[in-house]
């Protein structure tokens, strides 16, 4: 038994002393970004981007694990330079959505961190639902990909892949083309079944 409860200590200076050396670092004039994980263990970035004389970092309480930072041109997350985001504007909303003066962006999960804009909803009537779903009038959000419902008031989410309105059920950004909303049942995250049909990535199966 002690031998056990020494070895968890270990673990936990281990984790503790590099949990502490990640972030943004400034030295001789120049921003690093420091960070460990388990595949390589302790890195060092340097981000040639950055000015070091504006740099510093951004502190959100939020429901996500970035590390942010900025200088006088660029937003950083992860150390990775973010284009198109003004720095001096940028704060967070809820659910990971994030905004600036112009738009509104989603970082709960993406292919290409400078490929998260929600486009074409005007960015003062955004209203957050539940993790991921959004709206902007009438058109409904899942990310950052954007569908227009006419009935958007009746919008209520299942879960994090699935919602309905009294008439449409909607998977992701996709309306299921005459899935009946009362009897649907989810199957898994890209399929369910009515009392007529079942659907697979948003259209019937054959």
């Amino acid at each position: 038994m002690m031998k056990i409860v020494k070895i968890l200590l270990v673990f936990a200076a281990f984790c503790l002393l590099f949990s502490c050396r990640q972030g943004y670092k400034i030295e001789n004039d120049k921003v690093y970004y420091e960070y460990w994980n388990e595949a390589v263990g302790h890195g060092k970035l340097l981000m040639p981007s950055a000015n070091a004389k504006t740099f510093e970092s951004i502190g959100f309480k939020c429901d996500c694990n970035f590390n942010f930072g900025k200088d006088k041109n660029h937003l950083f997350i992860d150390g990775v330079p973010v284009k198109n985001i003004d720095p001096h504007s940028f704060k967070f909303l809820g659910n990971y959505v994030f905004a600036d003066k112009d738009s509104a962006y989603f970082f709960g999960f993406y292919n290409d961190i400078n490929n998260c804009a929600i486009k074409g909803i005007d960015l003062k009537r955004l209203q957050l639902i539940k993790y991921p779903w959004s709206k902007a009038g009438d058109i409904l959000i899942h990310g950052y990909d954007t569908i227009k419902l006419s009935d958007i008031s009746d919008f209520e989410p299942i879960d994090k892949d699935w919602g309905r309105t009294k008439s449409k059920v909607i998977q992701e950004n996709t309306i299921l083309k005459g899935a009946d909303p009362n009897t649907f049942e989810i199957i898994n995250s890209y399929s369910g079944r009515d009392k007529r049909h079942t659907y697979e990535f948003g259209k019937i199966k054959q």
